[in-house]
């Protein structure tokens, strides 16, 4: 099984056109990496579906590197799959 963190550099590989190797932490993803706003939601978006979760993006738009959106994702995904387990056995 793939980690998050491999999910999430793989999905960013794809959106930015690169290969996940050359991602790095320090990386910014609007002027590195030449992303819009709306391709971060298309990321989060598109790890909702691999994940099967519904992602809060509250504080995204704060996401600026791809390092930020490493740990974003690595604590709203494991939030959302709790929230998902709950309403589950509601």
């Amino acid at each position: 099984m793939r980690s998050l963190r491999h999910i999430v550099l793989q999905v960013l590989a794809l959106h930015t056109r690169r290969h996940a190797s050359s991602l790095h932490p320090w990386q910014e993803l609007d002027g590195d990496l030449d992303m819009t706003p709306l391709e971060v939601v298309l990321v989060a978006m598109e790890i909702e579906g691999i994940e099967d979760v519904d992602i809060d993006v509250t504080g995204l738009d704060e996401v600026k590197t791809v390092g930020e959106a490493l740990a974003f994702f690595e604590r709203e995904v494991p939030r959302a799959r709790q929230a998902r387990i709950v309403d589950d056995v509601a």
